[in-house]
């Protein structure tokens, strides 16, 4: 067991240590909370030993695996009125410790002050903006010359299909899991496509289909294959695929620095909608063998 003593208050010094199944029932987890009882002991059970709270103000932070890559740890929780930072800060060394290499804070339903994550020593990673698109009356060209098929998450073959072409497509923390897909494919209204140019696998793309609307999930296309259209091909299926299974609006989101993709986004009709944007902050533990940076830069 960890033990972290807070500086920053050393009248009454605050402990933090991991957090067991044994503490789940000790924990202020009611309606307020982001996670129930069972999503905390489910994300003990799943992910052990990441987790960490602080037995005398009964603050805490639970973590969850990003996209099933345990080397990559999500705050899925983050209860402290008093002690933010510092459970960040044990949440860092207790994720180092059992071999993480990024631990990541993503702002979703909840907003910090970029000067809380600096002092926990977490920095800005990403910045998601949303588009959407009404789809009632938006006419979109053909997909010639690119063949869709529906890809078989049971395949050995279409999953590493599917990973070699993520992989090449996107930076590092971004990167899918076999395990990702595999559950990805299985929520419902979910269609995962392989897109083929004379039988080599050259695009893939995800959409979800809800009652009146889609959404986008990914389109990557290999980078092999870029600057031959391919990507407004492939946009171009989606919309049209998900229109044709109701869809007034279609929304979708990419990372604020990926001007490429706006762009095309925004030639297709989308325009911006900022009800859903959200920032992902981290921290590198250290980099994976063979990357550079876990993000893209520029």
């Amino acid at each position: 067991m960890s033990v972290d003593v807070d500086q920053s208050t050393p009248a009454t010094p605050a402990v933090t240590q991991e957090l067991t199944l044994r503490d789940i029932d000790r924990l202020p987890l009611g309606f307020w909370s982001q996670l129930s009882a069972q999503d905390a002991r489910n994300a003990l059970e799943n992910f052990p030993h990441r987790s960490v709270w602080m037995p005398d103000t009964l603050e805490y932070a639970i973590l969850g695996p990003w996209r099933h890559r345990p080397e990559v740890a999500n705050v899925l929780a983050l209860s402290a009125a008093r002690h933010p930072a510092q459970l960040l800060c044990a949440v860092a060394r207790q994720c180092g410790r059992f071999g993480a290499h990024v631990v990541t804070a993503i702002e979703i339903d909840e907003v910090r002050h970029p000067a809380f994550y600096e002092r926990a020593g977490f920095g800005l990673f990403e910045e998601v903006i949303t588009y959407e698109l009404d789809c009632r009356d938006t006419a979109v060209g053909g997909t010639d010359g690119i063949i869709f098929r529906r890809a078989d998450e049971s395949s050995s073959a279409d999953i590493e299909q599917l990973l070699a072409l993520d992989h090449a497509s996107f930076p590092w923390l971004w990167w899918n899991s076999a395990e990702e897909f595999s559950a990805y494919a299985n929520d419902p209204g979910v269609e995962l496509l392989i897109g083929q140019v004379d039988n080599e696998a050259v695009s893939y793309m995800g959409i979800t289909s809800y009652l009146g609307w889609g959404h986008i999930d990914r389109i990557a296309v290999s980078p092999s294959f870029q600057g031959l259209g391919l990507g407004g091909a492939s946009l171009a299926f989606a919309i049209n695929r998900l229109a044709k299974s109701g869809a007034k609006r279609i929304g979708l989101s990419t990372q604020k620095n990926n001007e490429r993709s706006q762009r095309l986004y925004e030639r297709f009709g989308f325009r911006r909608g900022s009800h859903h944007d959200y920032r992902i902050y981290g921290k590198i533990l250290s980099l994976p063998e063979g990357v550079s940076n876990v993000v893209r830069v520029g």
